[in-house]
């Protein structure tokens, strides 16, 4: 089977319909990967500082025997 890409008087506006819709495609698939890194850069900033929030909550743990001062 033949392929046929002429679109005879319609081919000057068929084509660059057909080249605009891949490129809006193409930004907006970009745009989503962007926005995913955004994402998933500041979910990470925000789980880093909630995890050193949480850290700074807990109290110390007590000094094991070997660890107390002298008297």
């Amino acid at each position: 089977m033949m392929l046929d890409f002429d679109a005879s008087p319609y081919g000057a506006y068929v084509w660059p319909a057909f080249a605009i819709t891949a490129l809006v495609f193409a930004g907006m698939i970009a745009a989503s990967l962007a926005h995913a890194r955004r994402w998933r850069a500041r979910t990470e900033t925000l789980r880093q500082t909630a995890e050193a929030a949480e850290a700074a909550r807990r109290p110390a743990p007590a000094p094991t025997p070997t660890e107390a001062p002298a008297p």
